[in-house]
């Protein structure tokens, strides 16, 4: 329970730190404010999984190089814990994601989202001219070498199976001509269990990223479809789950 305690100070004391002291003085002086949020929050919450191996020996973190050296990517991830995207904001100085749309009506939370160059969810209409503009600023942040990284399941999973694939993050990579990173998170879900709000440091495990693919589609195509492009990435995915299962079964 200490553990947890500290580890939960420090999140949420680091970002107050990181909104008053840092954010808003360097806002007051430059234009490029989601450069320099997105940065400032990733030195945050890389110094928040260093805590977490700090504290906490038996926590492991595997990250290979092709996974961090990803840049101008749009990353497509399975989702299995809270701790998902803050463990991707740590590996990547330039991010941003897809947040439900609900978040930008939260007072002071939606100005910093916005600030930060984050995205709210498609609305009902994907080429309307709110996301239009949204799509245009995406191709900017691609283009400067940032990542963006989604989760088209749209929430965490708690069986492991996945849900249903959003077809939202296949249309962006379509507007902006660019191919998608498959990426498999594991044990997350074991640091961090969902429906609990306590860190499980005292059991021995290894977080993991894998790059388990990269899709390259022909938007050009006559018979290009978002459908089929989603479902091959969901494949890849379930076959990966599988493969692991297996692993795991041969080895108990």
């Amino acid at each position: 329970m200490g553990i947890t305690i500290l580890l939960w100070g420090y999140f949420l004391f680091g970002y107050l730190f990181i909104l008053f002291f840092l954010f808003i003085p360097c806002y007051v002086r430059l234009k490029s404010s989601d450069a320099v949020l997105q940065k400032l929050f990733h030195i945050h919450l890389k110094c928040f999984f260093s805590l977490v191996e700090f504290l906490a020996p038996g926590i492991k973190f595997m990250i290979p190089e092709d996974v961090r050296r990803l840049r101008s990517s749009i990353i497509v991830c399975n989702h299995i814990s809270y701790l998902d995207p803050i463990l991707l904001v740590s590996l990547f100085p330039r991010q941003t994601t897809i947040v439900k749309n609900t978040f930008f009506s939260v007072p002071i939370f939606s100005w910093f989202l916005r600030k930060a160059g984050y995205v709210p969810s498609a609305p009902s209409e994907m080429y309307g001219p709110a996301m239009i503009n949204h799509l245009e600023g995406i191709k900017r942040h691609l283009a400067a070498g940032g990542n963006l990284f989604v989760f088209p399941e749209g929430t965490r999973s708690h069986s492991g199976k996945l849900a249903p694939f959003n077809k939202g993050v296949f249309s962006i990579a379509r507007y902006c001509n660019t191919g998608l990173k498959l990426v498999f998170i594991r044990h997350t879900n074991k640091l961090f269990r969902p429906g609990t709000f306590s860190f499980q440091t005292c059991e021995k495990n290894t977080i993991a990223l894998e790059l388990i693919a990269s899709l390259t589609p022909d938007y050009s195509a006559d018979q290009f479809s978002i459908s089929t492009v989603a479902d091959q990435a969901k494949l890849i995915f379930e076959r990966k789950i599988a493969e692991d299962r297996r692993r795991e079964d041969a080895g108990s």
